[in-house]
Order: C-alpha cells, then structure tokens, then sequence
C-alpha cells in the first residue's frame, strides 16, 4: 500500500473550516450583543428573527465545520462525509423552513440552489477527482 500525499487544497480546507467555525460562533455573539446587521439569504431581517431561525443552523454548522477542520488536518476518511452532510443539511433545513412558511421563499431558494451547487461540487472534488478520492481510498485503509 502506498501512503498518498494530501491534496494540496485539502491543507487549505481545514484551515478555512477552522476559521468559518470561528466565524460562525462569533456571528450568534454579535447576533445576541444586536452588534451590526442581520441577514439572511442577503436579506435584511430582525435579531429576532435571525436568532431564532438562522442561529440554530449556524451553531451546528459550526461544529459541523469544526469536525470538518479537524478531520481534514488529522486524515480521517469521514472528514468528507461531513463536508456532504453539512450542504446536505442545509437544504433540508431551508426546505422545511420554507415549507413551513417561516423564511421568505427567497431565501429558501438562496439556500436551496447554494447549498445544492456547493454539495454538488464537493461531491464532485471529494468522490470523483482521481487524487483526492485515491487519497481518501488510502487514508480509509490505514
């Protein structure tokens, strides 16, 4: 068996995921502290709002990221899996959230076709680019 070498923007991943964790927790701080605008979906919203619909996704997505982060620097074979669960999960969330008539259907569709377009990408980069499916088939087998 021969060790493969991690794909160069794999490195780079997991310290983006790391940040973004950082920066999902820091934005329900400023969120709670009512410190600069709400968004969502680049929509304007209230705190409240944004509070009590965004900040539940944000917070799993940022342990999601923080999994992601560790997986990545660590090779751990899931560490892609999470990637796919964290777009997949935001599609079901904006899906449900639609449909329930709590988010504008703007931003359910923002979400929606982000979500699906990223998770397709990374299902692409994760499963189908020869070198990063070799390395994650040979980090599987150690």
């Amino acid at each position: 068996m021969t060790k493969s070498k991690q794909p160069f923007l794999i490195r780079i991943l997991a310290w983006f995921a790391a940040l973004a964790s950082l920066g999902m927790y820091l934005s329900i701080v400023l969120a709670i502290l009512d410190i600069g605008p709400h968004i969502m979906g680049g929509e304007r919203v209230t705190r409240e709002e944004w509070l009590h619909i965004a900040a539940p996704l944000v917070a799993v997505i940022g342990v999601l990221m923080a999994c992601i982060s560790y997986g990545f620097a660590t090779a751990k074979p899931w560490s892609r899996q999470f990637v796919i669960a964290m777009f997949g999960l935001i599609v079901v969330y904006a899906t449900i959230l639609g449909a329930l008539n709590l988010i504008h259907h703007a931003i359910m569709w923002r979400a929606i076709i982000n979500g699906t377009l990223f998770g397709g990408a990374s299902l692409w980069y994760f499963y189908s680019k020869p070198n990063v499916a070799e390395y994650f088939r040979g980090i599987a087998k150690r």
